[in-house]
């Protein structure tokens, strides 16, 4: 962008921004050898068309599950919760997502849940792409202070606290978890739960909100227990930086991307139940052992998820694409 239109909020720089970065992408795509052109969720049907007649390979990237697979979770969520105004994911969203989806050759997929709705939406199981996402080591100053194990049992959350994130799931656990600790929620607290959360942390004293929060490190290490509700995901940053910090997870499966294992180095629930959470909590805050046990493994296993390793590899999945590509006269959809 121009260099005074830089210093524009987003919001009023969005739109200019897209046609500029689309008109650059166009020369490109026109301009230089063939190769493979890269999509994130939501680019201009007609651009993908551009790239495959010029006779680029064309990769979309799923930062989530299908928008099929979440309006699902989201309805059925809102449902629950009795919450009567609309979700952010319309019918002609999921529509337009499904038509986009036939447009590709290939989709990188962050996780099993996202391979299956992938799958679900009619991606055939040969263009589906399986890799992660990862975390970057100069996130972590590496001297944060450990939280001793004779301090009060935290349970800590971080990211937007919303319905889709399974925040209530976490606050109706807690509810019913009668032991003595906190639950710490960090994070923009999203319009759908704003009166959940105000009414929690007013009704129970061991509930602490507190924001945003800069040093991460810190608040996972805070923390005896991190939990990960969510209700619908692809491969959360929380899920890998909770594990570098060593933390202990609780983790829906929709959070594992394939770093996850239960009873490996986290503990597993089913999406959307808050008695599974609750037993998890008190199971964990029962046995430190476990806990350090956990933490551990987590963090001996996400070391292989650091963006280096997992960009390398990425790297040797495109180029065995292009060189499979080139085998076939037209790619199949």
């Amino acid at each position: 962008m121009p260099l005074l239109l830089n210093w524009l909020p987003w919001r009023f720089a969005s739109r200019p921004a897209m046609v500029r970065l689309d008109a650059a992408f166009r020369t490109a795509l026109a301009t230089s050898e063939p190769g493979i052109a890269y999509f994130w969720p939501t680019p201009e049907p007609e651009l993908v068309d551009l790239a495959k007649s010029l006779g680029w390979v064309t990769v979309r990237e799923m930062t989530n599950r299908t928008m099929q697979a979440a309006k699902r979770s989201l309805d059925d969520a809102f449902q629950i919760a009795g919450e009567t105004r609309p979700h952010h994911i319309t019918q002609s969203r999921v529509d337009a997502e499904l038509d986009l989806l036939q447009r590709f050759d290939f989709v990188f997929s962050s996780n099993e849940d996202v391979d299956e709705s992938l799958r679900d939406a009619g991606v055939a199981n040969e263009r589906i792409l399986r890799t992660s996402f990862g975390w970057s080591e100069d996130r972590f100053r590496g001297d944060a202070q450990v939280k001793g194990p004779s301090d009060d049992f935290v349970v800590g959350y971080i990211g937007m606290i919303s319905i889709g994130k399974g925040v209530l799931d976490l606050l109706e656990a807690w509810k019913s978890w009668e032991g003595r600790g906190r639950l710490r929620l960090a994070g923009p607290i999203d319009w759908s739960m704003a009166e959940a959360v105000e009414r929690a942390a007013q009704s129970d004293p061991r509930i602490e909100v507190v924001g945003y929060v800069d040093d991460i490190e810190t608040f996972y290490t805070s923390c005896d227990v991190i939990v990960i509700p969510t209700l619908d995901e692809g491969g959360p940053q929380v899920t890998y930086e909770a594990a570098a910090a060593g933390a202990t997870i609780v983790a829906t499966h929709m959070a594992r991307a394939r770093l996850l294992d239960d009873g490996r180095n986290a503990l597993l629930v089913p999406a959307h139940n808050a008695a599974a959470i609750g037993q998890c909590i008190d199971r964990l805050e029962r046995d430190p052992d476990l806990r350090r046990t956990l933490g551990e493994q987590a963090k001996k296993d996400v070391m292989k998820f650091g963006y280096q390793p997992v960009g390398s590899a990425r790297a040797r999945l495109l180029v065995q694409t292009i060189d499979s590509s080139k085998t076939k006269p037209t790619m199949s959809n």
